[in-house]
C-alpha cells in the first residue's frame, strides 16, 4: 500500500502535472465521455463457452505440459473459446450488459517454465499481435466484435504492456538486484539513472546498450526461444529491466520481473513506440471499444503519459469518440489511486478502494467505511478525471467472488438477499459497474484459481459438488446455461434501473446515512428534477433511520427492492428489513427559487504541498454539482466538479464540495481568480465571488 508520506515524496521527485485542457466554464471532459453509461460483463474467455473444440489443444500435441489443455485442472486450459463467446452473446445482452471485457486474446506460451500451470488466463504473452491458437482465430476475434456490434454491446480488451511470458533467464540467481547496488550502464560503460531519463529523449537508444554490459543481470534466452515473440522488438533482450524477480517491495515492482514474467523496459524510447503502434492497430484492424490495463502500477508514469494520449488520438482517427482505458491499480488505498490519476495520465481506473469497503459494509456492516471512502471522491476530481468514469465491481478473477466472500451457508436465504443486496448496491452508486462472468449463477470461490469456473459443463469434480447460492450444485453432464437462478433476474432489474435514468450513471450523490449496517444515499438527475433514493440493510434485523426532509418531495414511488419509507414535516423515516434493499422514486428536487454557491478563500493544501484546496458549500437546496474554475486571461477554465457533498466523518464536516487542483495545473498570473459555479435542478446556475490566490 502507498502512503502519502511515499506519495509527497515521489511527487517531489517526479513532479509531472496533468496539462487544462481548454474548456468552456460549464463544461467537464470527465462528465462527457459515453462510456459511462455502460454496464459491463466480464468474462474470462477459456471457462466461458466452448463453441469449437477442435482448437482445445491449440495446434499443439496432446499433452498437457506442451498444450497447455487439462479440463480436469484449474490451473491449465478447459477449452473455452472466441466461438463460444460469439454464440452466447445474445444470452450477455438479455441481461442488459452494454459491454463486455475480455481477458486477453493474445498468443501466449502454452505452459510455464515449472511445467505446473498453463496460460488459460491469457497474461503470459508471446504473440501481440496475434490470437491465441487455444482462443481461435484473427478472423474469428474480428467477426465476434462485429456481432457484439450488431446486439448493441461494446468491446473491452485486456491488455497487458508491463510483462511478456517467461523467456529470459540469466547466467546469474534470479534475486532481485536494486539500482543502488547496480546501475544501468550503457555499452561503453557510463552509467544513466532510468528513473530520470525516463520520458526525455536523453534515455539511451537500444543500440547504445550490450546484453553483457547494460544489466545487473546477463539476459539468456535459449536458440528455440530467440524469436517467439511478436512484434519481432520484443525478442530484443536489451528491452527488458534484466534485474531477477520482483519481491513487490519498491522499486522491485516496477523494475523486477513479475512472478517471472519478463520485465518490459517500459522506460525505452522504443518500447513507448512500439507499444502504441501494436495497440493502435487493435483498434484500426478489429474495431474494439477500450483497454482494460492489466498491471498498470508496475509501469512507469511516463509511458502511461505518452501512451494514454496518443491511443486516444488514435481511436479518434477511427471513429471511436470514446475510448477508455481503466488501468488496474491494485490497491485498497485512495492514495494510491489519487497518484496513478494525477502522475499516471489515468482518467479511467479499477476502483479497489470501492470494492474493499463495499464488501466490509456487505459482509460486517462498516457503512461508515464506505461512505468516508466516498469523501475522497474529491481528491480525484480534475477538470479531465471523474470517478462517476472508474469501474467498480464486487469481485474478480484475481481476488475471487462476491459468493466466495459471502460464504455461510449457501443455502440459506440470506446467502441470496445478501448477494442481491451487493449486486444493487453495485449498480445504484457511482461508478461504471462491472460484473464477473458466473455472479448470476450463484458461483462462489474466494481466491483466483477457485473463481474461474467453468460456465460450459465441467469436469473439475469439486466445482460439479461445489453448492451454488440460490441454486443447486451443477452436477455431472451439465452447464450453467441450462439453469436458472434467482440472481439473472436480479441482475436484469438491476440492468434495466440502471438504464432508465443518467441518475445512476452521470447524476450526483448525496450520502443521508452510513451506520450500522445502514446505508442510504440518493442520486439525482438534475437535468429532469427526479431524485432516487437507495436504502441498505447489511444486518441479520430489519433497521429504521431518519434524516432531514427540508428539501424532499412529500410523494415517493417504490421501483425496486423492499422497505418504507415516510415523509414528515421536518424528517425523513425509512425502513428495511434485513438483507433488505429497496429503489425509490421522487419526480421532483426541490429547492428555493434563488439557491446559492459560496466558496471559502483557496488555502494551500497542509499535507501535499504539491496541490492548494477548493471548497464551496450551497443553500437553499439540498444537492447541487460544483464546479470550480480559475480565470486564464478572460476565460473561465474548469479545475474539475464535485458531483456529492461531504458525509459528516471524524476528518470531514457534512456538506462541503471540494477539489484540490496541483499548482501546476495553473497557468498563473500576478492576480489569478478562482471561483466555484453551481448547477442545481431545472438548469438554475449560481456562481460564487471570486478570490485571487498568489502562487506559492
Amino acid at each position: 500500500m502507498i502512503k502519502k508520506s511515499f506519495i509527497v515524496s515521489l511527487i517531489a521527485a517526479i513532479f509531472i502535472g496533468l496539462s487544462i485542457s481548454n474548456t468552456p466554464a460549464a463544461i467537464d471532459l470527465g462528465l462527457n465521455r459515453d462510456f459511462k453509461t455502460e454496464m459491463i460483463y466480464f468474462a474470462m474467455i477459456d471457462r466461458f463457452s466452448n463453441g469449437n473444440t477442435k482448437n482445445d489443444l491449440g495446434g499443439y500435441k496432446d499433452a498437457r505440459t506442451t498444450s497447455g489443455y487439462d479440463p480436469y485442472d484449474t490451473a491449465f486450459y478447459h477449452g473455452g473459446d472466441i466461438q463460444g463467446l460469439s454464440d452466447k452473446l445474445e444470452y450477455i445482452k438479455s441481461l442488459g450488459f452494454t459491454a463486455l471485457w475480455i481477458t486477453p486474446v493474445f498468443r501466449n506460451i502454452p505452459v510455464g517454465v515449472d511445467g505446473k500451470s498453463a496460460a488459460y488466463h491469457g497474461y503470459a504473452i508471446a504473440g501481440f499481435d496475434q490470437v491465441d491458437s487455444h482462443l481461435g482465430t484473427m478472423a474469428e476475434f474480428k467477426a465476434f466484435v462485429v456481432k457484439a456490434h450488431s446486439l448493441g454491446l461494446k468491446v473491452v480488451l485486456d491488455i497487458v504492456v508491463n510483462h511478456t511470458a517467461d523467456v529470459i533467464s540469466y547466467k546469474e540467481n534470479y534475486d532481485y538486484i536494486y539500482l543502488s547496488e547496480k546501475p544501468y550502464k550503457t555499452s561503453n560503460g557510463k552509467a544513466f539513472d532510468i528513473v530520470k531519463l525516463a520520458g526525455t529523449s536523453k534515455f539511451p537508444a537500444v543500440a547504445q546498450l550490450s546484453a553483457k554490459i547494460s544489466f545487473p543481470k546477463t539476459p539468456v534466452v535459449s536458440k528455440a526461444m530467440a524469436n517467439i515473440k511478436s512484434p519481432a522488438w520484443l525478442n530484443d533482450v536489451r528491452l527488458y529491466h534484466n534485474r531477477g524477480k520482483s519481491t513487490f517491495q519498491g522499486e522491485s515492482g516496477r523494475f523486477g520481473d513479475f512472478y517471472g514474467f519478463d520485465d518490459i523496459m517500459t522506460e525505452s524510447p522504443e518500447v513507448v513506440k512500439g507499444f502504441i503502434d501494436l495497440y493502435s492497430k487493435w483498434i484500426s484492424t478489429t474495431g474494439i471499444d477500450g483497454f482494460r490495463i492489466d498491471t498498470a502500477r508496475h509501469v512507469n508514469e511516463a509511458f502511461w503519459q505518452a501512451f494514454i494520449p496518443s491511443i486516444r488520438a488514435q481511436a479518434l482517427a477511427f471513429g471511436k469518440k470514446d475510448f477508455p482505458m481503466w488501468g488496474e491499480v491494485y490497491d485498497s488505498s485512495p492514495e494510491t489511486l489519487d497518484y496513478w490519476a494525477r502522475y499516471g495520465g489515468f482518467t479511467e481506473l479499477l476502483d479497489f478502494p470501492v470494492q474493499d469497503r463495499m464488501l466490509k459494509f456487505i459482509t460486517a456492516g462498516s457503512a461508515d467505511q464506505l461512505a468516508t471512502l466516498l469523501n475522497e471522491d474529491d481528491q480525484y476530481s480534475t477538470a479531465t478525471i471523474d470517478p462517476r468514469n472508474f469501474g467498480v465491481f464486487l469481485g474478480n478473477h484475481d481476488m475471487g467472488r462476491i459468493g466466495g466472500f459471502i460464504g455461510g451457508n449457501v443455502n440459506s436465504e440470506a446467502a441470496l438477499l445478501r448477494d442481491q443486496m451487493a449486486h444493487a448496491l453495485l449498480f445504484t452508486m457511482r461508478g461504471v459497474p462491472i460484473v464477473y462472468y458466473g455472479d448470476e449463477f450463484g458461483l462462489m470461490g474466494d481466491s483466483d484459481k477457485e473463481a474461474r469456473q467453468d460456465l460450459f459443463v465441467t469436469l473439475v469434480d469439486r466445482w460439479r459438488k461445489q453448492q451454488r447460492i440460490g441454486g443447486e450444485p451443477i452436477g455431472m453432464g451439465k452447464s450453467s446455461f441450462d439453469t436458472t437462478n434467482p440472481l439473472q433476474q436480479t441482475m436484469r432489474d438491476l440492468t434495466k434501473l440502471h438504464a432508465s435514468s443518467s441518475a445512476f450513471s452521470a447524476g450526483a450523490m448525496k450520502i443521508r446515512i452510513a451506520d450500522n449496517g445502514l446505508l442510504v444515499f440518493s442520486r439525482f438527475d438534475l437535468d429532469s428534477g427526479r431524485e432516487y433514493l437507495m436504502t441498505f440493510n447489511s444486518s441479520d434485523a430489519a433497521l429504521t433511520g431518519s434524516f432531514d426532509s427540508q428539501f424532499l418531495a412529500n410523494k415517493w414511488e417504490k421501483v425496486l427492492g423492499d422497505g418504507l419509507v415516510n415523509v414528515g414535516d421536518k424528517t425523513m423515516k425509512i425502513t428495511v428489513p434485513a438483507y433488505g434493499w429497496g429503489v425509490f422514486l421522487s419526480d421532483m428536487v426541490k429547492s428555493s427559487s434563488t439557491p446559492e454557491v459560496t466558496m471559502a478563500k483557496p488555502v494551500m493544501n497542509p499535507i501535499l504541498r504539491d496541490r492548494f484546496n477548493l471548497e464551496a458549500t450551497i443553500s437553499g437546496a439540498d444537492i447541487a454539482e460544483v464546479q470550480f474554475q480559475y480565470k486564464d486571461g478572460t476565460t473561465w477554465k474548469s479545475l474539475g466538479t464535485d458531483t456529492s457533498p461531504t458525509f459528516k466523518s471524524e476528518t470531514d464536516a457534512a456538506g462541503r464540495y471540494r477539489v484540490f487542483p496541483l499548482i501546476s495545473d495553473i497557468k498563473w498570473s500576478s492576480n489569478t481568480e478562482f471561483r466555484a459555479v453551481a448547477f442545481f435542478a431545472h438548469g438554475v446556475e449560481a456562481k460564487s465571488e471570486s478570490f485571487s490566490f498568489i502562487k506559492p
